[in-house]
């Protein structure tokens, strides 16, 4: 048996090491991941757990309501 989760969060790694990102741009790589991610388990049939922000589930509500419409926890 195999467990997965996944942390979805603001991407802010390179403010970790003095770069710049803007929010915007924080939350778009991070959308686009778990979009990524999101066809990738389906298309394999494979079940995960998601973990996230608030502040990345209040800018991405549509990803937020595909989780939950897709039955993912």
């Amino acid at each position: 048996m195999v467990l997965l989760s996944f942390d979805i969060e603001e991407f802010d790694m390179p403010l970790e090491y003095q770069g710049e990102i803007p929010f915007d741009r924080q939350i778009s790589v991070s959308q686009t991941g778990l979009g990524r991610i999101l066809d990738l388990l389906k298309k394999h049939q494979v079940r995960a757990t998601f973990f996230s922000t608030v502040v990345f589930a209040e800018h991405s509500k549509p990803l937020i309501e595909r989780l939950l419409d897709e039955g993912w926890t």
